[in-house]
This record gives C-alpha cells, structure tokens and sequence, in this order.
C-alpha cells in the first residue's frame, strides 16, 4: 500500500506513530550493528523534521542541501535538525528548533502530529525524525552557513516503496546496503532515504 491522499497519510501518523509527547513504543534502527559497545554507550540524541506542505498541487516534503563547506555529511540531502541540546526540553523542540534555524520554520506554524522510529548512525546519533505540518503557504528562508538549497519532494512519491532503489557501499570494513532515490537532481539516499522509509513502512506496511 502507498499514498493516497493527505488526510489519510495525517490519519496514519496519529494513529500509528509515536505521539509528540509520552512515552515512546516504536523501535529504534539504522546502523547499530556498525557501533562497538563503547560507542553505543555514547550514542546522542538529535532530531530532524519530516514537514509536510498541503500545497494547492499536492502536498511535499521539505529537505534541504548541506553546503559542501560544512565538517559533516557535507552536500548531501537532509531533512532540517540537529542535535538535541540542553535547551530542548526534548526531540520535537530540538527539531522544531533547528527546523526555524535552518528554514525560517517558526514553531508556533508547525502542528506537530509524531515521532517516526528513532534512527540509529553510524556517528553515533539516534535521530528521531517528528512529522508536522507546515502552513500551505510556507516560504523557506534557508540560513546559508547551514543550508545550501531547499527543495520539496511530493508526498506521494516519497511515500511510494518503488521510487526507491538499493545501492551498496563498503563501510567500517563491512558490505552494507541503503536506499537512495533521486529526484529533480537531488540524491536521496543514506540516513534520510532510510529515516523516510521507515517512515513509510510504519505508516503503509502495517496494516
């Protein structure tokens, strides 16, 4: 099963993904098998925003472009976050945090509908992305030292298990795999394909 339409996708997050607050009952993935016990024991938190626009035309998702400048990931596709600092009383403020310093998304906009499955990296960070809707009329203002380029991607093409393909790499000395999927130029692929994938089999395969 894949997209239908908005309300059903809003239907989906409510009913089978974690609430914004409370306890958590999704479990984690990613790249656990990746870390030594030492580093699982150093894992961080952190938290990206899946911001969902109703646009006229159909609803997208917002991602955005790293600056090839940046010490990490750099030039790769992402969603708007960071990690989670003192200040954040937890994941959703850290992601709506970073979403309004990234993208010019002001919380107050942003109606918060769940947290996806954490994401386990390879670099030690357990990602929790949060689903929220932005306003229909939304205009990005990306901040230049942390963000190159925003661009949206249709819902429904990310919520579509064939627009993906698998690719393969070698890493810490072992053959893994990921998902990847490009559109409009832009490569979608490694922790953000997999976080959005997830994201979709949560709301689509489980029914």
């Amino acid at each position: 099963m894949s997209f239908r339409n908005l309300d059903d996708f809003v239907e989906r997050v409510t009913a089978k993904l974690d609430p914004p607050a409370g306890q958590a009952r999704l479990t984690e993935m990613g790249d656990m098998d990746f870390l030594s016990p030492e580093e699982v024991a150093i894992i961080r938190p952190a938290a990206v925003l899946f911001g969902v626009i109703p646009r006229r035309e159909g609803p997208t998702a917002l991602l955005t472009l790293r600056p090839t400048t940046m010490a990490d990931h750099a030039g790769q596709v992402a969603l708007p976050g960071g990690k989670v600092d003192p200040i954040d009383l937890d994941e959703v403020a850290a992601a709506l945090r970073e979403a309004h310093e990234e993208v010019g998304a002001r919380p107050d906009d942003v109606d918060v509908l769940g947290k996806g499955s954490p994401y386990i990296t390879g670099t030690r960070y357990r990602i929790t992305p949060v689903v929220g809707l932005l306003p229909h009329d939304f205009q990005p203002v990306p901040e230049p030292g942390e963000v190159a380029a925003v661009f949206e991607t249709p819902l429904e093409l990310l919520m579509n298990p064939q627009s993906y393909i698998t690719g393969q790499a070698f890493y810490k000395g072992a053959h893994r795999e990921y998902y990847e999927m490009p559109y409009n130029g832009y490569r979608i692929w490694g922790v953000t394909a997999g976080i959005i994938r997830r994201l979709y089999q949560t709301l689509y395969e489980s029914d």
